[in-house]
């Protein structure tokens, strides 16, 4: 809904816009020679509602606009068409100058989109590699990071976070166990009950995690959510013990989906639970390790939403 109403807003913006300038053209008199500069100069003016709209629109957003801007003042041309020669060449460029203004620009815009678009995937598709080597590393597993991803962004989107933002979140969500990178081998893999010592080298993969992602310019908010990911409602997780709201929305959102995750996969211990016993478990488990507002929401997501994306990304045989 965020980007339709941003949009309509635009295209809002851009009627306004032709419309104030077919005024003051169509108000402005041609003479006595004073205002027929004045006339020329409103004239200038539809050259910009087919730049900005190339802007916000591209290439068929500008030339949609150029056409609408033409069929005005075309119309204005016609009720008040020069018998100097050299006006009616001077109109017709007129024309001409609206379609670049809209054509070219809209093109850029959109090679120019294109381009980030593709840096923006060859990026994700790094950080998806990343973190499928870490789920391979600790879970044997490497769809654990991408499901919760999903989770999560599902999650997000009922619980009214916008578009943007929930993009952040995810990517926060992908990245939440980078930081056990720096946890060694036999910390992170060891298979019997960790000494106290050990705890304490383990809980400090969040702040680890942290600031390496807060380095990365476009991962900035994403890192917030890696360092708050193991923080509980009550206070009592960690690396800062923050308390209900002082958690980042996006970690406790994270919070609820990895549970989940972690329920309902199989792991070395135990067998995947199915959704009606997951679900049971979180809503019967301790209640100050959730924010119940997003229990809800998550509760009211339809199952089959949520074995959709565990199927999409379902643990197979590794191929070695």
């Amino acid at each position: 809904m965020g980007n339709l109403d941003a949009t309509r807003d635009k295209i809002l913006i851009l009627v306004e816009l032709i419309i104030v300038i077919a005024v003051l053209h169509y108000a402005t008199p041609t003479e006595p020679h004073y205002y027929h500069k004045i006339h020329i100069l409103m004239r200038k003016l539809y050259l910009l509602p087919p730049l900005v709209a190339a802007a916000w629109f591209g290439l068929r957003g500008g030339c949609a606009t150029a056409l609408v801007v033409s069929i005005v003042f075309t119309l204005h041309a016609y009720l008040d068409w020069p018998g100097n020669y050299m006006e009616q060449a001077n109109q017709v460029g007129e024309l001409v100058g609206f379609w670049v203004a809209g054509a070219v620009p809209g093109w850029l815009f959109d090679r120019q989109r294109s381009l980030l678009q593709e840096l923006a995937d060859a990026n994700e598709e790094t950080l998806i590699a990343l973190v499928s080597a870490l789920d391979l590393r600790e879970h044997k597993t490497h769809l654990h990071s991408q499901r919760v991803r999903e989770y999560t962004e599902l999650i997000a989107s009922r619980f009214g976070v916008d578009e943007k933002t929930r993009r952040v979140i995810g990517i926060g969500a992908l990245l939440h166990d980078v930081g056990k990178i720096a946890v060694p081998d036999s910390i992170l893999l060891k298979a019997d009950k960790l000494t106290d010592q050990e705890w304490r080298v383990m809980r400090k993969h969040p702040e680890a995690g942290y600031h390496m992602v807060k380095q990365i310019g476009f991962l900035k908010d994403a890192a917030e959510i890696v360092h708050a990911h193991h923080e509980r409602c009550d206070g009592m997780g960690y690396p800062r013990g923050l308390k209900g709201d002082e958690i980042p929305l996006g970690a406790r959102l994270f919070i609820v989906a990895d549970v989940y995750d972690a329920l309902t996969s199989q792991r070395p211990y135990r067998s995947p639970m199915t959704h009606e016993a997951a679900t049971a478990e979180i809503l019967d488990g301790d209640a100050g390790h959730f924010d119940p507002l997003v229990v809800a929401t998550f509760m009211a997501i339809p199952p089959e939403e949520l074995r959709s994306i565990a199927e999409r990304h379902q643990d197979g045989e590794l191929p070695f």
